[in-house]
């Protein structure tokens, strides 16, 4: 019998090969295993990285439970294995990708006699292997999703990509050519991205130094042939080469070809972009190119596409799903069938522009003036409409969907949810007395947790009105005696089909004219969130959707665990659309047995983010570095501490992230108290902020500029002084420093521990709390949707507000965190 912990690695196992190998006797799941403890080891200090793939496996083990049990299985395997030769291409490995990784590093690291430790001094090798983790998670993360491909080729041809780069890379790193290191290892950019853009550009002599060669006995083989270098290197690949030997230039064009032919599938897996219907593209109406005349009003929408950012090493959790959301509209395509046509003039040009403008920011911002929002007033009185019979006893499946419809018009919580509520799923969804409780999405918030930061939970409470609960309750009942295949059923697509059927019907056949997408409630009652609360935004928390672009403003957000806010927007809506008669017509009861006061009470348990320091934490922190500075004579130490000082207090109170491009300090105006930087594109507007600064900040920002002037520092940028040398802050390097001082370990471990955009988790949770303007928020934070940007001709932003708005709120964070 195989024991609870053997199981998680099996599994785990599973999740890789997509299939069951055989357990008992299988050389090629040996060299697999071997090769997963080797990669993990090297990338150990990555654990959010692990512990997030581990989560997606659905793996409950630590990684050091998990490292010992791969051990033991892994002596089983060699013990019951014959060692055999390795085989390229295992045929009961064809039909699972991820296998092929493994197996390539396997092959390329020729790991029969090596350990982990015979790796550690390479650090080539351990960021090759971090490629392959991700590309491993986004693998599995993607093929979870609905939306994701269901071609078998696009995993396969991916895959096949990152084997080769993989084999290619792992052969330089182990070359260890300074060269070589330069050219493939040295470079800011990441490292796969990098390997690409130097094979796809046509200045690059790289292009032409790839090429297949044959050996009668050893068959088809990758050659790498750097003639300018003088560089040769011969690389047998885990994995068939289809082509044999040329002596032809025009050859090696051919396997570069070979190599990025499928790349748009590895990036589309790798950055989770979905693929979407030719005929419903980003909202279009489900015509095609070819069909459009050119003399019709052109749908703005339906050509837009998004364009994903490449995501550098250095972004946190938080700037990967915000760069992951930030779409960039291309030039619209245009039919091939004809020529296209010019706008008569100018002035139709610019009117068009406007409309499109208008109708993308309308729908990004989902106003009321929408027209798929319906008023409050239509609204009520289809919900009237709707609930004009009573109940059936016992009930019938209508009944049923009476209820869902109006628990997501309140709620927003979708038809999967709703159901989740109705059959009692405790794991997700819960009614408690009047309460509902909710898990949060944890794929929006980082897994770091330590005894710096604030403790977080991932589950909501809010108050629901009595009615409600009592019709939730009846069909609950309803659903009791159904079987678990019936339960299952019930989650079947044309299940969900059927109940947007009904409401559907229920539109045509309502006597006045209403518009609205059953299917997208949420945004209905976001839409309402705006009119009545303004800024709140723990709504966005506690419905069931929200909007892609909204979820990088709610990985950095953090509120109070009881919604009080959002319990009060329940009752408010519940009032206006007169759900309490609507209820006791369905339930056949008196309306005054429903007003039934409820007491809210308050916690300090926060939900969401739990990337904000703790404020006594961060007081002993600057405490303790304005004791060391004040004792200390050495100039360059007396530098290094104040420069940690202020990249610390830029992050509290400019809200900056955690890479260099954020510390720039090329544009700073004392007189007009703004900071501007670009930390993600130099090009682009919305990459641009314009940061109010307190006087706090400006007083640490100048003495740091005179202290960098008169050692000779150049003032642009947040630096460090390290063995004589300057060099712009980065964590790593002032951990080293820190070391090298002997300074207290809790001087270390905040560095360590604390990441450098928690300003802007604890930013946000201030703000929350005191219900400062979300507009305003949203363009400090750097946060935009369409027509949103603080520049730009149509920007809507009142700057001098604005200023003097953050400018007060940052001062409070300066005081409560003890900058």
């Amino acid at each position: 019998m195989r024991n609870e912990n053997e199981e998680e690695i099996l599994k785990f196992r599973e999740n890789v090969c997509q299939q069951a190998l055989d357990y008992k006797d299988n050389f090629a799941l040996y060299n697999i295993l071997k090769t997963l403890k080797i990669t993990f080891y090297l990338n150990k200090d990555h654990e959010d990285l692990l512990e997030e793939l581990f989560e997606q496996c659905e793996i409950k083990l630590d990684l050091p439970l998990f490292f010992k049990k791969l051990d033991q299985i892994l002596e089983k395997l060699g013990n019951n294995s014959k060692q055999q030769i390795l085989k390229k291409s295992p045929q009961q490995l064809q039909q699972a990708p991820l296998t092929w990784l493994y197996y390539a590093i396997y092959f390329s690291l020729k790991l029969e006699n090596k350990t982990e430790k015979d790796f550690i001094n390479n650090p080539n090798v351990q960021t090759i292997l971090l490629l392959v983790i991700k590309y491993h998670l986004s693998y599995v993360i993607y093929k979870k999703d609905e939306r994701a491909s269901k071609s078998p080729a696009v995993y396969k041809d991916s895959t096949q990509t990152v084997v080769r780069v993989t084999e290619y890379l792992l052969a330089f790193a182990q070359e260890n050519n300074e060269k070589l290191n330069n050219i493939y290892f040295d470079t800011k950019q990441v490292l796969d991205q990098n390997f690409f853009n130097l094979l796809e550009d046509q200045n690059s002599t790289e292009k032409n130094c790839f090429f297949i060669r044959r050996d009668k006995k050893i068959g088809n083989f990758l050659v790498y042939q750097n003639n300018v270098l003088g560089i040769h290197i011969q690389i047998e690949s885990s994995r068939m080469v289809r082509k044999g030997e040329s002596r032809n230039d025009w050859y090696n064009t051919n396997i570069v070809h070979y190599i990025l032919d499928s790349k748009q599938y590895y990036m589309q897996i790798l950055q989770l972009i979905f693929p979407t219907s030719d005929g419903n593209r980003n909202g279009g109406n489900g015509r095609s190119a070819g069909q459009i005349q050119f003399t019709e009003e052109e749908q703005f929408l339906q050509y837009v596409t998004k364009q994903q950012l490449q995501i550098p090493e250095d972004f946190s959790h938080e700037d990967t799903i915000d760069a992951l959301n930030r779409a960039k509209l291309k030039k619209r395509a245009f039919p091939t069938n004809g020529e296209q046509q010019n706008t008569p003039n100018l002035y139709k040009q610019h009117q068009r522009n406007k409309a499109f403008s208008a109708n993308i920011t309308k729908r990004a911002l989902i106003l009321a003036v929408d027209y798929d929002i319906p008023p409050l007033l239509i609204l009520k009185d289809f919900i009237h409409f709707l609930t004009q019979k009573p109940f059936e006893s016992p009930l019938i499946v209508e009944d049923v969907y009476k209820t869902i419809f109006m628990t997501d018009t309140l709620l927003g919580l979708g038809y999967i949810k709703i159901l989740d509520l109705f059959l009692q799923n405790q794991k997700i969804i819960k009614l408690e007395n009047n309460y509902l409780k909710i898990d949060l999405d944890n794929n929006l918030f980082s897994k770091r947790a330590n005894s710096y930061l604030q403790t977080t939970t991932r589950k909501i409470i809010y108050r629901i009105p009595y009615s409600l609960s009592l019709l939730i309750n009846r069909v609950q009942h309803y659903f009791h005696d159904f079987t678990d295949m019936q339960k299952k059923e019930l989650y079947k697509e044309d299940k969900a089909n059927e109940y947007f059927k009904f409401i559907k019907e229920q539109i045509k056949s309502y006597p006045k004219h209403i518009s609205f997408n059953p299917k997208h409630m949420w945004k209905i009652l976001d839409s309402y969130r705006k009119t009545y609360l303004y800024e709140d935004m723990s709504t966005l928390f506690c419905i069931g959707r929200y909007q892609q672009n909204d979820t990088p403003k709610l990985a950095y957000a953090s509120t109070n665990q009881r919604a009080q806010g959002h319990s009060n927007l329940v009752e408010l809506l519940y009032e206006k659309l007169d759900m309490h008669t609507c209820s006791a017509n369905l339930l056949e009861i008196e309306v005054s047995v429903f007003k039934k006061s409820i007491e809210f009470n308050t916690t300090s348990q926060y939900v969401g983010s739990g990337q904000v320091v703790l404020p006594q934490k961060s007081s002993m922190f600057f405490q303790s570095l304005k004791k060391l500075m004040i004792h200390e004579a050495n100039e360059e130490k007396y530098f290094n501490f104040y420069a940690l000082y202020a990249r610390y207090a830029m992050s509290l109170l400019l809200g900056t992230r955690g890479y260099y491009d954020s510390s720039n300090l090329n544009r700073i105006s004392f007189k007009f108290h703004t900071f501007i930087i670009s930390e993600k594109s130099h090009t682009n507007l919305s990459g641009i902020r314009v940061i109010p600064m307190c006087n706090e900040i400006e007083n640490i920002l100048r003495r740091y500029q005179v202290l960098a002037q008169r050692l000779g520092i150049p003032t642009d940028n947040i630096y460090l002084i390290n063995n004589n040398k300057y060099e712009i802050y980065k964590t790593k390097n002032i951990l080293n420093i820190l070391e090298n001082y002997n300074a207290k370990q809790n001087l270390i471990d905040f560095v360590r521990l604390v990441p450098l955009n928690t300003g802007r988790h604890a930013i946000t949770k201030l703000a929350m709390e005191t219900n400062f303007n979300l507009f305003y928020l949203e363009s400090f934070m750097g946060h935009y949707i369409a027509g949103a940007e603080q520049m730009g001709i149509y920007s809507t932003l009142n700057m001098p507000d604005y200023i003097s708005k953050v400018r007060d709120l940052t001062s409070n964070i300066a005081k409560i965190y003890g900058v």
